[in-house]
């Protein structure tokens, strides 16, 4: 998992909460409670409903501005830390085996093609032409090196727990690499394409020992960029790879500078005055002066166009939430469509089940997911949920809702639970928590335990439904905080990993939805759409979630 402060999360393994919302008084989203909100500051134009990207790119720039998110990246280590800043930047460098698209499929990549012969085995066939930023060739040894990196205690990766039925990683033949599973597996091949595979030079890794991505070290990967400089702080600098082995994916920028600013008014400012040409998952808070930017433009991505979700996570099944009634009558209270008008200028969508449309949107078995979706979907019911309240002898009783206190759209979003909970008959009571304190809800039990509840947004790096349920509602989660246990969730979702059909996949899904659905281990409440702008300067960013991890600044050149 990652943890930052204030944090970002992604199922197995981070966690984030965004400084990031505009400044309304809850007054406000108390209205909008009751009415049917309007997109604050937008106009239809900011909006997409198919688009996965920007217009191509065609000519060569000088140097990018870029904003690389909240902080500087911890280390260039691609393994270190899964967190914003990293995942944006690095995959520019450090190219994993697979490449994913903006619309998440998988293309070749150093792996130039893929095969899976049975559901325990996928084999790699590498592309020739690979070849290291020092010109060395990409070999079978150092993907294999790579790949098994993740499962080396003293490299700590944030992505062990994707490999936690990998059996073995063995090179096969001069060009090929073999992973071996320990159960059947099909959903495994969605990491090769995220930094979890993403790809380092062994000789050079093992040289650098403990030092290996520290800013005085550096990192050899085979990425159209390599790290030009890094003050560690406030800004990284990225230079075009001359020897870059992909003609077609070469950058199209002559180097990439990122700043890190975490004041979301100091980040609007840039953007809006052009010392900064882009940048993406903006907040909420910079909407409305960013539409209105004569430089550039806004862009807010189609529904399901991130694999984010906001939610309430249930920390313990005992104290105020213990009974699923009072946890249903709390979901069924929410106001999820004004709360994502109001407090996300309408750039986030209603969100029923934590693997909402973002998790399923280009699958094969997109009807299905839907279908199962949509019956979730309901209008909020105050008086259903007092009711609900009642029948579980919960009136007056105490739920309490951890949230971090330096983040004002979580100030807000709690603010929000806390006057729905009253409205029905409970007793809510909020704690807003310094950003370590925070961070220690997803790593310290004792932390959680003085908590019934703590907000989190969430992320997956590629849609997959059955990933992100796994991460929280099997046994063996790495976000299963709370000891959530039920053996058809975890049946189903055994099965699905291993089913290679779509739409039998779905139906493993589905099963386990439904029973979530009930027992709401998480209460899910909105989805963030995927924010962008760009200058007028530049154009070819991707206009999903797809730039987590992935080589996105390639695409980027003049209009």
């Amino acid at each position: 998992m990652q943890i930052k402060a204030p944090m970002k999360a992604r199922p197995t393994r981070r966690i984030q909460l965004r400084a990031a919302v505009p400044v309304a008084a809850l007054a406000l989203l108390a209205t909008a409670c009751g009415g049917s909100g309007a997109h604050t500051g937008t106009s239809p134009s900011n909006f997409s409903s198919t688009q996965v990207t920007t217009a191509p790119g065609k000519g060569t720039i000088g140097n990018l501005t870029w904003s690389g998110d909240y902080h500087a990246p911890y280390s260039e280590d691609p393994l270190k830390t899964a967190d914003y800043p990293e995942e944006t930047i690095l995959g520019n460098v450090c190219e994993p085996v697979l490449r994913t698209a903006p619309d998440y499929s998988l293309r070749p990549g150093i792996a130039k093609s893929w095969k899976q012969p049975d559901a325990t085995h996928l084999v790699l066939d590498l592309d020739p032409r690979a070849v290291f930023s020092d010109g060395r060739p990409v070999t079978a040894e150092d993907v294999a090196f790579s790949l098994a990196r993740n499962q080396d205690p003293k490299v700590a990766s944030n992505f062990s727990d994707s490999y936690d039925d990998v059996s073995a990683i063995r090179t096969t033949g001069p060009a090929q690499v073999t992973i071996t599973f320990s159960r059947p597996d099909h959903l495994f091949v969605h990491d090769l394409g995220v930094l979890a595979a993403a790809v380092v030079e062994k000789k050079f890794a093992v040289k650098a020992g403990q030092h290996f991505g520290s800013p005085g070290t550096g990192v050899v990967c085979a990425g159209p960029y390599t790290v030009g400089s890094f003050d560690g702080t406030n800004t990284m600098v990225l230079k075009r790879n001359p020897r870059y082995w992909d003609p077609s994916r070469a950058g199209k920028a002559d180097s990439i500078t990122f700043k890190f600013l975490t004041d979301p008014s100091a980040l609007a400012n840039a953007l809006a005055s052009g010392s900064l040409q882009g940048g993406f998952d903006l907040p909420a808070s910079a909407i409305g002066k960013l539409s209105r930017t004569a430089g550039g433009k806004l862009y807010i991505g189609a529904k399901g166009s991130t694999t984010q979700n906001i939610d309430l996570i249930v920390s313990r099944f005992t104290g105020g939430l213990a009974d699923r009634r009072v946890r249903q009558a709390l979901s069924m209270a929410i106001d999820r469509k004004a709360i994502a008008t109001t407090l996300f200028s309408g750039a986030a969508d209603p969100l029923y089940a934590v693997a909402g449309p973002g998790f399923w949107q280009g699958s094969p078995a997109k009807a299905a997911y839907s279908a199962g979706y949509d019956s979730l979907a309901k209008a909020p019911d105050v008086a259903a949920a007092t009711a609900l309240v009642k029948q579980a002898h919960a009136i007056g009783k105490k739920i309490t809702i951890g949230y971090a206190a330096g983040t004002p759209s979580q100030t807000q979003l709690a603010q929000v639970l806390q006057q729905t909970g009253n409205a029905i008959g409970l007793n809510v009571r909020i704690t807003g928590l310094p950003d370590q304190q925070y961070g220690q809800l997803f790593t310290d039990r004792k932390a959680r335990s003085a908590y019934d509840s703590f907000l989190t947004v969430n992320y997956l790096e590629f849609p997959e439904a059955a990933t992100m349920y796994a991460s929280y509602a099997t046994r063996t989660g790495a976000q299963n905080f709370n000891g959530y246990s039920d053996p058809t969730v975890q049946r189903a979702l055994l099965q699905a990993q291993g089913a290679a059909d779509p739409q039998a996949r779905a139906a493993h899904v589905l099963t386990a939805q439904k029973v979530l659905a009930r027992d709401l281990p998480w209460i899910p409440i909105v989805a963030p759409r995927a924010v962008l702008f760009q200058s007028k300067a530049v154009t070819g960013a991707p206009l999903t979630f797809s730039y987590m991890a992935s080589a996105w600044a390639a695409a980027i050149g003049a209009p």
